[in-house]
Parts: C-alpha cells; sequence; structure tokens
C-alpha cells in the first residue's frame, strides 16, 4: 500500500482505529473484571495486531488494489476474501487450541481481545485507504463523511471480530473447534465482504454492521466469555453481574433524597 497521505492523517486514522479496542474492551469485557486471564489477553491482543496487519496487506492484494485498478468488484474478489476469512480463523484455532492457553481456560478472553486487535488494525487500514483522494468509493479524502464512516467501521468490525474470536475460544473450551473454526470462518469472510463492498459500490451494507455487533457482544457476555471460568467462579461471576444490574436499576428509580436500599450499599 503506498499511498501519498500526509503523516498526521495516518496518525489521526490509526488512533481512530484502536477507539474499536477500548469500546469493545469496556463493552464486552468490564463484567468479567477480576475473573479472567488478564496477561493471557494482553498478549493475544498483540497477537491480534499482528494479525491485523499481515490481513490488511492480503486484502489490499487480493481485492483493494484490484478494485482500484479496474473500478469494479469483480465476483472472483470476493471468493478470495472468504478464503481470508477462512485463514483467520485458522490462526486463531491454532492461537487458542495451545496447551497453556487451554489449560487455562484463557481461550474465550484471549480470542475476544485478539479479535478486538484483528478487527482494529483492518479498520484503520481501511479507514487510510479511504482517505486516499483517488479512492473510488462513496467517500474519499480526508473530510468528515470519510472520517464518519471510518469511525462506523472501527467501532463495528472489531466487535464482530472479537464476537467470533471468543466463539472459537468457548468451542475450544467445549472440545468442539473444528466444526466452529469453519463456521467463524466463513462468517469472518462474510463480514470482510459486506465492509469491502460497502466503501466501494454499495454503502448500504455497512448498516448490518451494528446489529451484527450487538447481537455478537449478547451472546458473547451471556455464553461465550463466562465458559473462560470454572463452574464455582462462574456462579460468582452471574451473581455479580445480577447485583450489578439490580444496583443500577435501583440507583435509576430511586429519588433524589430517598433512602438507600440495603442491597445497594
Amino acid at each position: 500500500m503506498a499511498l501519498d497521505l500526509p503523516q498526521y492523517q495516518v496518525q489521526i486514522l490509526i488512533a481512530l482505529g484502536t477507539l474499536g479496542v477500548y469500546v469493545g474492551w469496556r463493552g464486552g469485557m468490564q463484567n468479567m473484571a477480576g475473573f479472567y486471564d488478564m496477561p493471557n489477553a494482553t498478549k493475544h491482543l498483540a497477537f491480534g495486531i499482528v494479525l491485523g496487519a499481515f490481513s490488511g496487506i492480503l486484502i489490499d492484494g487480493l481485492f483493494i488494489s484490484l478494485v482500484a485498478q479496474t473500478g469494479a468488484v469483480l465476483i472472483e474478489t470476493l471468493g478470495l476474501m472468504i478464503f481470508v476469512g477462512l485463514a483467520q480463523s485458522l490462526i486463531f484455532h491454532y492461537l487458542l487450541s495451545r496447551e497453556k492457553v487451554r489449560l487455562l481456560l484463557a481461550s474465550p478472553t484471549s480470542g475476544w481481545t485478539m479479535g478486538l486487535g484483528m478487527g482494529a488494525l483492518q479498520a484503520s487500514y481501511l479507514m487510510i485507504r479511504m482517505a486516499d483522494p483517488n479512492w473510488i468509493g462513496f467517500v474519499s479524502g480526508f473530510n468528515w463523511p470519510m472520517i464518519l464512516t471510518g469511525v462506523w467501521i472501527t467501532i463495528t468490525l472489531p466487535a464482530i471480530e472479537a464476537a467470533l474470536g471468543s466463539w472459537q475460544g468457548a468451542a475450544v473450551v467445549d472440545k468442539k473447534p473444528l466444526t466452529v473454526m469453519w463456521q467463524s470462518g466463513l462468517y469472518r469472510g462474510f463480514v470482510l465482504i459486506a465492509v469491502l463492498v460497502g466503501i466501494t459500490a454499495q454503502p448500504i451494507l455497512l448498516l448490518v454492521l451494528p446489529v451484527v455487533a450487538i447481537y455478537g457482544f449478547s451472546v458473547a457476555e451471556e455464553k461465550w466469555l463466562p465458559s473462560a471460568l470454572i463452574p464455582s467462579i462462574r456462579q460468582e461471576y452471574y451473581r455479580t453481574v445480577r447485583k450489578s444490574s439490580e444496583r443500577a436499576r435501583l440507583k435509576a428509580e430511586r429519588q433524589h433524597g430517598d433512602i438507600v436500599n440495603e442491597s445497594e450499599e
């Protein structure tokens, strides 16, 4: 990728891409604070960032460069994005099923953070491409429409990748990793197709991203992420989540000056 963009623009877009890591970590892992393996989660975040950088190179060579040259989205390039998604899931499977990760039940949470890192780098890469004044998509150049589109992608794409990563991690814990590996690879490919076609020819496809992200968040928080906990700690985690929800409800309903309920103290 050789683009003649000012350095400050590239730095701003990379910083925007990392926003997806913050949103995804706070949104999906907030209730897990104190319950999960932080060292493994942090390490796999770094793995995801590296994987996202290499994925950007593949996406550029197999899709974006061809679209820029031909001015059209070719059917064969869409099939190649399925290949990229499957390759990503294969790497996730290898990293999350290693013995030192598997024995600590760290695969679901590590898969979540690795997905965040990969999605954030991919979002940054796509924003840098859209910032090119010669980009053929519905937005191009470093301007507010491009930045708003980029923020839309950087909030949703890392969240989707994180949910898929936690799904693969939970499958490792449940000892059913191969089936989920292929399924998640296909989903990753379809998500890449939706994003890439969305920024080039059909922006309406980008409207699907938040729906998928919200669904993935809800399932991961309820099912996949807690599978990283042993049964006794999992019960304590669910108890903490219920108490947090109850406290939030009481706080919202309490009128100014009312006595605080004992369960909220």
